[in-house]
C-alpha cells in the first residue's frame, strides 16, 4: 500500500481542483449560476463515489461478518440517492444538504474505517479532502 500512497494522494487531492476551480469561476466570470450548478453536480458525484468505496470494501472482503458486509452494501448506495435528491432541490437551498452529506459520509467512513482497520492514512486523507470540498462549496456559495 505504501508504494501506491503517492498515486492515492495525487488522485485524491487532485479531486479538489473542480471544487476550487468552480469557486474561482463563480467569482471571476459571468454565468455564475452555471458554475454554481457545476460545483453542486460535482459534489453530488463525489458523494456518490464515496458511497461506492463502501460497496467495493464489502465486495473485496469475503471474510467479514455478514451484518457488516450488508451494512456496507446498503450504505454504498445511500450517498448516490441522497446526492441525487440534493440536485433536485432549488439551487438556493442545495448547498446546505450537500455540506451535511459530506459530513455524514465522513462520519460513516470513520466508523467503517475503525471497524475494518483500514490504513490510518486513508482516514486522515478523507478528513482533509472533506474539509477541502466543504471549503470549495462554501467559497462558491459566498462568491455567488
Amino acid at each position: 500500500m505504501r508504494s501506491h500512497l503517492i498515486v492515492i494522494q495525487s488522485l485524491g487531492y487532485g479531486g479538489l481542483i473542480p471544487f476550487f476551480g468552480c469557486a474561482f469561476l463563480v467569482y471571476w466570470f459571468d454565468q455564475a449560476e452555471f458554475w454554481v450548478f457545476a460545483i453542486h453536480l460535482y459534489a453530488a458525484l463525489i458523494i456518490s463515489f464515496l458511497g461506492a468505496i463502501s460497496w467495493g470494501l464489502a465486495l473485496s472482503n469475503q471474510d467479514m461478518p455478514r451484518s457488516l458486509r450488508e451494512a456496507l452494501f446498503y450504505w454504498g448506495v445511500a450517498p448516490a440517492i441522497l446526492g441525487w435528491i440534493c440536485l433536485l432541490l432549488p439551487q438556493a437551498v442545495r448547498v446546505g444538504p450537500l455540506l451535511v452529506l459530506f459530513l455524514l459520509t465522513l462520519a460513516v467512513d470513520t466508523y467503517f474505517s475503525k471497524r475494518l482497520a483500514l490504513p490510518k492514512f486513508w482516514l486522515k486523507m478523507r478528513i482533509s479532502l472533506t474539509f477541502g470540498a466543504i471549503v470549495g462549496l462554501i467559497a462558491a456559495e459566498l462568491a455567488y
